[in-house]
């Protein structure tokens, strides 16, 4: 009982210690800065970014492309799908991960977010570039390369995140071990009170006197 108490108590410390600590992470400005700066300033990328690609999907015009119907549709639900996400996903994992920047759930969110965004963000582009005009594409892969490089920057935080964590694990596992290994008995000593009292030697014959 005793050992999943420690347990659950070193537990917690750690999560508090994961969600109050502050890692350093290098910076182009600084050299070094927090991990709550480093957090505040790709988060602000993120949302400029995401303005940036709304505002050039809104000017889209895939009906004026050079291709069938079909085509057209796809490369006009792809713009639709990635603005609605744009609009609606991203400003809420933002606020998640602003509320808890070391919480590996809400970083993983918005990576796994911006990764899918990617996807179908590559096929609209490569769309535009042989079916529509050339300043479109040349927008649109702009924008691309923008959210590509904070996908690849929130891969690099993740493998940092999981590399810190796993390391907190493996030192808070040993500790637990080394707690709940058992202590070597303790050496008794033992005392016999029941020795046999050493018997007493006769005296030697007193000498005799001598007869007067």
């Amino acid at each position: 009982m005793k050992i999943v108490l420690y347990l659950l108590l070193v537990c917690s410390v750690a999560q508090a210690q994961l969600s109050s600590n502050s890692a350093v992470a290098p910076s182009s400005a600084t050299g070094s800065a927090s991990d709550a700066q480093v957090v505040n300033e790709l988060l602000k990328r993120v949302q400029v970014s995401a303005e940036a690609c709304n505002q050039d999907l809104a000017l889209l015009r895939t009906d004026k492309w050079k291709t069938d119907a079909a085509q057209k549709q796809r490369a006009e639900s792809a713009a639709t799908s990635i603005r609605r996400n744009l609009t609606n996903a991203v400003p809420e994992l933002l606020q998640h991960l602003q509320a808890a920047p070391g919480s590996l759930n809400a970083n993983f969110k918005l990576y796994r977010n911006l990764n899918a965004l990617c996807d179908t963000f590559s096929t609209l582009v490569e769309s535009a570039g042989a079916f529509g005009p050339r300043y479109q594409y040349d927008q649109l892969s702009t924008d691309f390369g923008h959210l590509d490089q904070l996908r690849r920057e929130m891969a690099d935080r993740i493998e940092l995140l999981t590399g810190a964590s796993d390391a907190e694990l493996a030192r808070l596992r040993s500790k637990v071990a080394a707690a709940a290994k058992p202590a070597p008995p303790a050496s008794k000593i033992v005392v016999n009170d029941h020795h046999p009292k050493p018997k007493k030697k006769k005296p030697a014959n007193p000498p005799q006197k001598p007869q007067s």
